[in-house]
């Protein structure tokens, strides 16, 4: 197994240099040759004979035109690997720390956006097909439909350093797709691609096979690198690939080498449909058989031959002739009717063709609702069960591009902070979204009555996501503690008690509306600056040593307190403070 490049590869790399490898056998193949490996032809159908009868039979087209469009209908976007990831042990993660969980050191990262620079470029250009990405794209999905085999060719562009005579770098100038019918695959016997061409990068007519001596290129002296595909249509000429310039991928049976074509398990089926289409042609074209003969016994041959070619004579004047014809005689006769063709009832044409065309579509996942078969659907439910059969086949479909096919693009391109993303087939509810950020938001709101801190996560796919933790008990005391160092429940400056303070409330002016949204040190300070006290607030269960103020003395209504007489709550108001409370009063609706 080859190594990867990372902090993994590296140490296995630098702990196997000092000793001799020996490693476990592979199972060999005896089926396999050396060389250009051909697909496995089931019943000896060819590839191009797939392909014609997926694009002759209207229902496998349509099963795959329908796939096709629902995995691509909503593109494609850039999405972060990570939100932090450390510099020493490549740890990934999703949220904002200050340091590694897993090894505790601080040199954490940030995705690099300067890695989204060319290959957003690179994507929104079109190939020398004038053929986007999304349309390349499209034509690998009809061939993994198909074949089962799908080939990205990775058009790079390869920059020689004129001093050293090597290649410096290159760039992904373009892509384009391998047709299946001609692309092919170089393995060994044990099917390990490689292993028997070499050819130089720069001149590809040099090629050699791995049993000459010779390893470099006859005209720039450039080492030979290995051979993993090839073309076999390349003008009369071979044309062939190196490793990373070409992308292969199966999408239902995936193997050491090639797939296994769906079209080739369904071959008869889509074959019956297309007999049948041409049944249906046939019977009701000009070249149709008869239905039946009309038997007619008579002596007279000549007489009824002559009088059934002036009926037709007659018949082509005139579609609405009655032809009349009288018979004599005493003999026996009749007319007999022999069937040549059976009727479509008879022949059970619909339900043996919806038969067929079912098993088709349950192969690949698609449902009757998106073929535009809506009368055997049975309400809203079963609807609803059918769009969520199709939904999670688009989803295996998205899986060969996000696991597979885009991350090998990323590697050519060296992007390892992002990854190419397909969107979901079915938007999401937006009520539904907010229904769900607004639980979050409740819960963090009961993590905090129990003590905990939240902290938004800043990259959570959309959604409101917290991250709690449990706050530092220095920090619990110096938020408890008030500005000027009085410690919380005890005297103020100035000798006034804070016991009477109303949580919510203010003193202000008497008769002024009470405040809104102050805090217990807000309402001190308000407290030391009037100069007074309000022992007995209401809710708070707190008094004075001298006990609660009678209400003949008390000077101010208290917070919240309703128009009253002198004896209940206070002396009475003046004409401003009268005025005031009015217009209050007339804010507010009767009875509330």
């Amino acid at each position: 197994m080859a190594e990867g490049k990372g902090r993994i590869g590296r140490l296995l790399e630098s702990m196997a240099s000092p000793f001799r490898r020996r490693r476990t056998p592979e199972p060999q193949m005896p089926l396999w040759t050396t060389g250009i490996q051909e697909p496995v032809l089931v019943q000896g159908i060819t590839i191009p004979a797939l392909y014609a009868v997926s694009q002759e039979n209207l229902i496998l087209r349509t099963v795959l035109s329908t796939l096709q469009q629902e995995i691509f209908r909503r593109g494609y976007y850039w999405e972060k690997k990570f939100h932090k990831k450390c510099s020493a042990c490549d740890a990934e993660f999703q949220n904002d720390i200050e340091e590694c969980k897993d090894c505790g050191s601080p040199e954490l990262i940030d995705p690099d956006p300067n890695q989204l620079v060319y290959p957003r470029w690179l994507l929104e250009q079109r190939n020398s097909m004038e053929q986007t990405f999304m349309d390349v794209l499209r034509e690998i999905e009809y061939d993994l439909n198909i074949t089962d085999d799908a080939f990205l060719i990775l058009i790079k562009e390869y920059y020689i350093d004129p001093e050293t005579n090597e290649i410096a770098f290159f760039r992904i100038k373009e892509m384009v797709r391998g047709d299946p019918i001609f692309m092919r695959i170089i393995a060994d016997k044990r099917g390990v691609r490689g292993g028997r061409f070499r050819v130089c990068p720069v001149h590809r007519d040099q090629v050699k096979s791995y049993s000459e001596e010779e390893k470099t290129c006859d005209t720039c002296g450039h080492q030979l690198e290995d051979v993993h595909h090839v073309n076999t249509a390349g003008s009369g000429k071979t044309q062939y690939y190196l490793k990373g310039e070409v992308i292969h991928v199966s999408k239902y049976n995936p193997s050491k080498l090639y797939g296994r074509s769906p079209v080739s398990t369904l071959w008869r089926q889509a074959m019956t449909l297309t007999a049948m289409d041409n049944y249906m042609y046939t019977a009701y074209s000009k070249r149709r058989i008869p239905r039946g003969i009309l038997s007619i016994n008579t002596d007279n041959l000549e007489s009824m031959k002559a009088f059934w070619k002036s009926t037709d004579e007659k018949l082509e004047r005139d579609p609405h002739y009655i032809p009349k014809i009288a018979t004599e005689g005493s003999g026996k006769g009749g007319v007999n009717w022999v069937k040549l063709m059976d009727s479509l009832e008879e022949m059970q044409y619909i339900p043996a063709r919806d038969e067929m065309r079912q098993r088709i579509a349950a192969f690949y996942g698609v449902s009757n609702v998106f073929m535009m078969d809506t009368g055997k659907s049975g309400g809203l439910n079963n609807e609803g069960m059918q769009i969520l059969v199709t939904n999670r086949a688009v989803e295996f479909g998205h899986k060969v591009y996000t696991e597979h096919l885009f991350p090998r693009m990323a590697e050519q391109m060296d992007v390892d902070h992002w990854k190419l993303t397909l969107y979901p087939n079915e938007e999401e509810d937006e009520v539904t979204r907010l229904r769900r950020d607004e639980m979050e938001v409740n819960i963090a709101q009961r993590m905090m009555m129990l003590g905990y801190k939240p902290t938004l996560n800043e990259d959570a796919n959309r959604d409101i996501r917290f991250i709690y933790k449990q706050p530092d008990p220095a920090e619990i005391a110096a938020q408890q503690q008030p500005p000027g160092g009085m410690p919380p429940g005890g005297m103020p400056p100035g000798g006034m008690p804070m016991g009477g303070m109303r949580m919510g409330g203010g003193m202000g002016t008497p008769g002024a509306l009470p405040g809104r949204n102050i805090s217990p040190q807000g309402a001190a300070q308000m407290a030391r600056q009037v100069g007074m006290s309000q022992p007995g607030g209401e809710g708070a269960g707190i008094r004075t040593p001298s006990g609660p103020a009678s209400p003949q003395n008390r000077t101010s209504m208290g917070a919240g307190s309703p128009t009253s007489s002198v004896q209940q709550r206070g002396m009475p108001m003046g004409g401003v403070q009268q005025a005031g409370q009015s217009i209050l009063d007339a804010r507010n609706f009767k009875g509330a």
